[in-house]
């Protein structure tokens, strides 16, 4: 088994799957939706190439840092009806997550989640989380394990990572900050559950989209590195 983790962190991100309307609602953990989308962006994949290939990729979700729900109120002026016409003043609720941190994980084959992981290192097109002014604070790519999913997730903190790295350079002047986190939450997708997400893209231009079941544990950390 192989798997590929990328790292998610920045100031803000949405996760929207059920957004209708005037209201555009975000998960608390990225969505697989969002993630292919990433990837397609990284590999300069356009909306009318399938995505099969991406969807069949099992993956899971390690929360390292919950973040906080907020939400933006928007008025949208002169818009224009799919006549043509003037249209009415918009009003909508747009929900996002602020300064939450990801650690998401891809398992399945490991010629393709090398090509992802070079696709990372230099994407293509501008990265961002849901929406394109929510950009990442950090690099995406982490790399690749042997592990499975559940276990890459899991062990995460003992690799040499680049989150790890940056906190050691000599010219970085905020020190770390150990602290214990007693439980990390991790969405895992799995055959059977009664959690059933409708974020696995079919078709970009026909915005069809299939679903997954996932389950949802509890990690316990004894020690974690934290950036302030």
């Amino acid at each position: 088994m192989t798997t590929l983790l990328m790292r998610m962190r920045a100031p803000m991100m949405s996760w929207g799957d059920h957004s209708r309307f005037t209201i555009r609602d975000t998960r608390r953990e990225p969505t697989k939706s969002a993630v292919i989308g990433l990837l397609c962006a990284a590999l300069g994949r356009p909306r009318w190439e399938p995505v099969h290939d991406l969807a069949a990729l099992k993956m899971g979700v390690r929360v390292d840092r919950e973040g906080v729900m907020l939400c933006d109120y928007h008025t949208i002026m002169d818009s224009i009806k799919s006549s043509g016409k003037p249209g009415d003043t918009v009003l909508s609720d747009r929900y996002y997550m602020a300064d939450a941190d990801y650690l998401v994980g891809l398992e399945g084959d490991r010629a393709l989640l090398e090509t992802l992981d070079t696709a990372l290192e230099s994407p293509c097109w501008q990265l961002y989380f849901g929406r394109k002014s929510f950009v990442p604070s950090c690099p995406v790519q982490v790399g690749i394990t042997e592990l499975g999913l559940a276990d890459a997730l899991k062990d995460f903190q003992n690799y040499p990572t680049r989150w790890q790295q940056l906190s050691s350079k000599q010219n970085y002047t905020k020190p770390k900050r150990e602290f214990k986190e007693p439980k990390l939450r991790c969405v895992l997708e799995v055959e059977n559950e009664l959690d059933v997400r409708r974020d696995v893209p079919l078709d970009w231009q026909k915005r069809l989209f299939g679903s997954r079941c996932v389950e949802t544990k509890y990690l316990e950390v004894a020690e974690c590195i934290s950036l302030k």
